[in-house]
């Protein structure tokens, strides 16, 4: 029974091995996918279509809704209703956070904003490296399945040699 529980022993340290190399393995490849992006891509959005904001403040989408991405100081602001730039002096800007500082309704219930914008942009690497960790995090079901079934044979050659050694305890009459 004593080589089974070698064996038994080679199999986990095997399984935890082979799992703690998946994970390194993933851990590096999420890494490689932040430290291949091209950071600080400049853009510029023109007539981004918004509400008028609130004194609670609204939210510029294109450059916020991008990975790691920062607002520049608006450029423009321009009423849809009829085109009139709106001054500066009737919002205030943190980032990619527009408040209004104005109550004046004739300034239209849609501005057109413009604003330069920087964010992180995908490369062909870091593509590759995000596909890489879909597929070894999501796209392997199959890995789950034997992992179980080898947990399961584990605990069932743990039960069952388990079972086979039990001995008589000298000096015990039966």
């Amino acid at each position: 029974m004593d080589n089974d529980a070698n064996k038994m022993t080679g199999l986990i340290l095997g399984i935890v091995v082979i799992a703690i190399m998946l994970v390194v393995g993933i851990y590096i490849q999420a890494t490689m996918e932040t430290t291949f992006d091209a950071d600080d891509t400049a853009g510029t959005a023109v007539n981004e279509s918004l509400a008028r904001p609130t004194t609670a403040g609204i939210t510029l989408t294109t450059g916020n809704n991008l990975r790691n991405g920062a607002c520049g100081t608006i450029t423009a602001v321009y009423n849809t209703t009829n085109g009139v730039l709106i001054t500066a002096g009737n919002y205030s800007q943190s980032n990619c956070i527009v408040t209004n500082l104005t109550s004046d309704a004739s300034l239209g219930a849609t501005w057109l904003y413009n604003y330069p914008y920087t964010y992180s942009a995908d490369t062909n690497a870091s593509v590759a490296a995000a596909d890489s960790v879909d597929a070894l995090g999501s796209g392997t079901p199959w890995l789950t399945i034997i992992v179980i079934v080898g947990f399961a044979v584990i605990i069932l050659g743990f039960l069952t040699s388990g079972f086979g050694n039990v001995s008589n305890t000298p000096g015990l009459v039966y």
